[in-house]
């Protein structure tokens, strides 16, 4: 029967008897719930914390390769993945380090930078655009059969024609001739590549 077929006084005295026999479930509700969110307030704080670290982290870890302290820049990458895991941050900082070594032609660093990368598990985007520059890099090193491992993981259709002219570059250096040029035709077809389609067309009759 509810509440509002009985008088005042039947439907206080009702009120009065059910809290009386309900007080312990309603007073945990009350402390459950006013922990609930004392608790999510303070995971959000937690939260906003972690970030503004990690983000002044990466502004010194910026402000060290601009002198090129790379060694130094290493130490604060690790900081930063040891105090907050992997995030944007850390995944930006290893592409910039591969890009110097690249420049520094320190292949093997770069390697291993944008390897931590893959080895992170970003999503699938980032990923297979790591693994890209890593298929070029490998082949810059001699490493082919590395490179065609790479480009052969990768499944995302716009980067169809770079994995492509990754692969005709890889074959054409192990001495895969009609291999190479069928790679260099499936990437004009499908794009550009990674050096424009001039570069493609010049490898094509090269190749």
């Amino acid at each position: 029967m509810a509440f509002e077929e009985y008088d005042d006084f039947e439907q206080e005295k009702l009120v009065k008897d059910w809290i009386k026999a309900n007080w312990l479930t309603i007073t945990t509700g009350i402390v459950l719930g006013l922990g609930g969110v004392v608790g999510i307030n303070y995971w959000k704080a937690q939260k906003q914390e972690k970030r503004y670290q990690m983000a002044n982290q990466y502004q010194s870890f910026t402000e060290v390769m601009k002198l090129s302290e790379l060694d130094e820049a290493q130490s604060i990458l690790s900081k930063m993945e040891s105090d907050s895991g992997s995030s944007f941050y850390t995944y930006e900082a290893h592409l910039i380090l591969a890009k110097e070594y690249i420049d520094k032609s320190e292949l093997e660093k770069a390697a291993s930078e944008l390897q931590s990368v893959i080895d992170s598990k970003p999503d699938q985007l980032l990923t297979e655009l790591v693994k890209l520059r890593l298929a070029r890099v490998y082949n810059a090193m001699g490493k082919n059969a590395e490179a065609l491992t790479l480009v052969n993981a990768v499944s995302i259709e716009e980067f169809a024609s770079i994995a492509k002219e990754i692969q005709g570059d890889a074959l054409l250096s192990q001495g895969e001739g009609v291999k190479a040029n069928l790679a260099y035709k499936e990437a004009l077809e499908k794009g550009e590549g990674y050096s424009g389609k001039k570069n493609i067309e010049m490898k094509l009759e090269n190749s």
